[in-house]
């Protein structure tokens, strides 16, 4: 921990302007002794002797927790100073803003964006679980972003690691922000690796919907909500992939949450083991820097992994007993939403999520994901008659039809559509002539057919050419795996 000036000097960091305030302290734009702009989380100690070694004792952690992990994900921590009676950790200036100014300013992500950003930080935190890291406070303040659009997860003062927890939260306190809280931690209970899965799972719900899986409403409305796990299903108009990834993290039970590390496809078990490995004391921190934590501090350290194994080396050089497992390698169970512990994934699945095009349409995880598109191309020509679906439930189908406008002595003309949905579900037939002006509609209702009659306007006229025919869902109607018919007679 280095000692020195905090505005100016030869190593001193010149501020330019406050960035926020936080829960815990001030954040501020400064430059470094190099002349690269940083960012500085300052907490000022001040009060009773008490509350100074507590201030102390939570920047001292958070140095720990960013100095240990090692992730293109995770804010790296580039210095801590002690100024006077504040303490200061330096670290990148993320040009970007949060994911709450992103949604703040133009609403809810696009639900790809969000699955990106949920891949991103699921490593993330795999990687912070492995290193016996619990955050507790994910949420979307805390996932900020560098001047390239690539997310990271910070701020881990109120982390707790699996080998220094005691002094920072009294007992049965509740540690982050409500909205975004695991049921058990908004009761106050000891919280592990699931309460940051569920956050992290609120929080990718928050930015496709702009609402948290508790709703909205007063502080300790929510708060109530979330103890009690009256919990809201993600919406239906979100993607099958997306619904079934924060119906897995935001499971109201954090013994059926998937680890981080198996959503983002790794090890099914992270799970954090008591660790007999040493670690530095306070005095070492201000000698934690990004080199440290690659091999060589590995090697520097005395610590060999082998086999899955971390071994440690004793003080005087000889080995002793210090041995724990490495958490990748853990195999115990954990259930995902397409395959439960014991059994094999669920058709159509890899046991995460649905595999090639198929989509879970009718939400019941026990038969996977029963939905398979038909695999027509748009453009397809309609001729006769023709059988399709709708899968996933946003598809659009769209056919093409080869009108040729004949003579006719009675001017009488016509075309039919016929458009039969499958049962309990609601479709609607529209087609188009050349010009893309609409010539005609029907809606097809629970098996009962829906017919459009397509008549010439000038018997004299020509109005031959490429009709174009779509088929799609009805606003708020079920949807279906089962084929809808489409048939077309008759000429002009």
């Amino acid at each position: 921990m280095r000692r020195g000036s905090y505005r100016g000097g030869v190593q001193g960091y010149v501020v330019e302007e406050r960035l926020g305030r936080g829960g815990m302290g001030v954040v501020e734009l400064a430059v470094a002794p190099d002349g690269t702009r940083v960012a500085l989380k300052r907490i000022a100690v001040t009060g009773s002797a008490a509350a100074q070694r507590e201030a102390r004792t939570r920047l001292r952690r958070e140095a720990e927790v960013l100095g240990r992990l090692d992730h293109p994900g995770v804010v790296t921590l580039l210095d801590v100073v002690v100024d006077g009676d504040d303490l200061v950790l330096v670290m990148p200036w993320l040009r970007g803003g949060s994911l709450a100014d992103r949604v703040a300013q133009g609403g809810p992500l696009p639900a790809s964006e969000v699955e990106g950003l949920a891949d991103h930080l699921l490593g993330a935190l795999a990687a912070a679980h492995r290193a016996g890291v619990v955050h507790r406070d994910v949420k979307p303040s805390n996932v900020l972003f560098d001047d390239e659009g690539r997310p990271y997860l910070t701020d881990f003062g109120v982390a707790t690691a699996r080998d220094a927890t005691a002094g920072l939260t009294t007992t049965g306190g509740t540690v982050g922000t409500p909205a975004f809280l695991a049921p058990e931690q908004a009761r106050g209970e000891t919280v592990g690796p699931a309460a940051d899965v569920f956050a992290l799972g609120a929080t990718l719900r928050w930015a496709a919907t702009g609402v948290g899986p508790w709703g909205d409403g007063r502080t300790d409305v929510v708060l109530w909500r979330a103890s009690r796990g009256r919990l809201t299903r993600p919406p239906r108009h979100l993607p099958a992939s997306l619904r079934a990834l924060l119906d897995a993290t935001l499971d109201p039970r954090p013994e059926r949450r998937p680890s981080a590390a198996a959503l983002r496809g790794g090890a099914d078990g992270t799970a954090v083991r008591p660790t007999a490995a040493r670690r530095p004391p306070a005095a070492a921190l201000g000698r934690w820097r990004r080199p440290m934590l690659a091999a060589g501090s590995v090697l520097a350290a005395g610590v060999v992994v082998v086999g899955g194994l971390t071994v440690g080396r004793g003080e005087g050089g000889a080995d002793d007993d210090t041995v724990e497992v490495d958490p990748t390698t853990t195999t115990a169970c954990v259930a995902l939403r397409y395959r439960p512990c014991g059994a094999a994934a669920a058709p159509g699945t890899d046991g995460r999520r649905c595999i090639g095009e198929r989509v879970d349409l009718n939400d019941d995880p026990a038969d996977g994901c029963e939905a398979v598109p038909d695999g027509l191309a748009d453009g397809t020509v309609l001729e006769d008659e023709l059988s399709a679906n709708l899968v996933p439930a946003d598809d659009v189908d769209t056919y093409a039809l080869d009108v040729d406008d004949g003579f006719q002595v009675l001017c009488d003309g016509r075309i039919t559509l016929t458009l039969t949905a499958p049962p309990a579900t609601t479709m609607r037939l529209v087609l188009r002539d050349p010009d893309d002006e609409v010539r005609g509609e029907a809606v097809s209702a629970d098996g009962l057919p829906g017919e459009l009659v397509f008549r010439e306007r000038d018997c004299g006229g020509d109005e031959g050419g490429t009709y174009a025919v779509t088929v799609s869902l009805v606003a708020g109607s079920a949807p279906s795996a089962e084929d809808y018919t489409l048939t077309e007679s008759g000429s002009l």
